[in-house]
């Protein structure tokens, strides 16, 4: 009787034990062809917002607006790209912001959200990020749109996080602050 209960769980964990460590084993192999990719990824999305640049090297973003998440500037000084990460109606948003060095936006994308089907996905839509291309600091002629009010503020003000970024960049901050 107690054989026939222990054999079954006996058995179960050594499956799991080798499983886990196949898993792990695989996971080892697959990191960094992963991370290889996502940095292509990255590179390819950073190059399509500033199709001049040769190389984007990461700066410090300490001291910037706190929705700034990762920071670059080209490496040949034509602009900079700023990711930023803002809470919307439904939850994050992630933007992607290229600045050129006189503090105008070169372009600007959404990368990732979580906004209501239909009425958010205004974010992901040119017509609603076009009109920030040339905006400085003021933005000024950029509006929210109606009925995604909450998404699109959040928008508006991580685009504003990055040029404030810019204009410390402008006034000297080197990144390393």
């Amino acid at each position: 009787m107690k054989k026939d209960f222990v054999l079954p769980i006996v058995v179960l964990t050594l499956i799991c034990v080798v499983v886990t460590g196949a898993l792990a084993m695989m996971n080892n192999a697959t990191a960094p062809i992963i991370e290889a990719a996502a940095s292509e990824r990255a590179f390819t999305a950073m190059s399509n917002k500033i199709p001049q640049a040769t190389s984007f090297v990461p700066i410090e973003t300490e001291g910037f607006p706190r929705t700034i998440r990762a920071a670059y500037r080209t490496e040949n000084d034509v602009g900079y790209i700023f990711i930023i990460s803002v809470s919307g109606f439904s939850g994050e948003i992630r933007i992607m912001c290229a600045v050129s060095n006189d503090g105008r936006i070169i372009s600007s994308s959404t990368l990732q959200h979580t906004e209501t089907q239909g009425i958010g996905t205004i974010l992901d839509k040119d017509s609603f990020t076009s009109q920030f291309d040339g905006k400085d600091i003021n933005l000024e002629g950029v509006s929210a749109v109606s009925g995604a009010t909450i998404s699109t503020v959040a928008y508006i003000e991580a685009i504003r996080n990055a040029l404030e970024a810019m204009e410390l960049i402008r006034g000297g901050y080197d990144g390393k602050n």
